[in-house]
């Protein structure tokens, strides 16, 4: 079932409360439109505040130690970055680090990310992959060096590095396919989009060498309530163009 969080804010005249560092939980985050180059230079994020800003030394023996999640859209993507407490291995290890959605607004269904939300998709290395069926992976039936798990599509990464800042670049338009827009042989490919609906939970996570996930961003909620950042596509102003390749 969708669920509308944000509804119950605006029925009552209330506007979400400013967050503070390492506040755990649901945290809704305020829709920021703009034109994000992903090239690993973050100068054209200035201004836009952090989504989010997590705890710093809780990684408990993760390579990264998330510092703050920044969040925004055009009418064609939507945009991430992430910032690392210290220099992080991401260009070797990027696949200890998993970007996590709850599409749906329901915590029951999809892959179950210790029990803090459900994802019908996350996004690992730049592979995007599939969870609606409560799988961790979705593999594809023949298995290829360069698809190893099965990712129906990719988002851009940059840079793949030794790094404190990640921007990452996810096409609004995507779906879960496997024609031209996709893998080869999917468990699941019914063209159904990724952003059904204009709101979406993220959630950051990250694992030690033994894959133990340990670091969250936001913070888990102590009380067990569903943990995430809450995100509504910003709406802008005229018609971006798609790249050419």
């Amino acid at each position: 079932m969708k669920a509308y969080p944000c509804l119950v804010l605006l029925a009552v005249g209330l506007t979400p409360l400013a967050f503070s560092q390492g506040e755990a939980g649901f945290i809704e985050a305020t829709p920021v439109f703009a034109n994000i180059t992903v090239d690993g230079n973050v100068s054209d994020w200035e201004g836009i505040e952090p989504a989010y800003v997590d705890d710093i030394g809780d990684n408990a023996g993760s390579y990264f130690d998330y510092a703050a999640a920044y969040l925004a859209n055009n009418n064609n993507y939507l945009f991430i970055r992430i910032t690392f407490a210290s220099e992080a291995p991401y260009g070797d290890y990027a696949y200890m680090t998993n970007i996590v959605f709850n599409t749906d607004l329901d915590r029951a269904t999809g892959y179950g990310f210790a029990g803090l939300t459900g994802s019908e998709f996350f996004i690992q290395a730049g592979g995007v992959y599939d969870q609606r069926s409560g799988q961790n992976f979705v593999d594809v039936y023949e298995q290829t060096a360069e698809n190893n798990y099965g990712a129906f599509a990719f988002a851009d990464v940059a840079p793949f590095d030794n790094t404190t800042e990640v921007e990452i670049r996810l096409r609004r338009d995507l779906t879960f396919s496997n024609d031209a827009n996709g893998m080869p042989g999917l468990l699941n490919p019914d063209n159904a989009p990724l952003f059904e609906y204009p709101d979406f939970m993220i959630l950051f996570e990250a694992e030690t060498p033994e894959f133990s996930g340990v670091e969250f961003m936001p913070n888990a909620d102590p009380a067990g309530g569903e943990t995430g950042i809450y995100y509504t596509f910003a709406e802008g102003t005229g018609v971006e163009a798609w790249p050419l390749y």
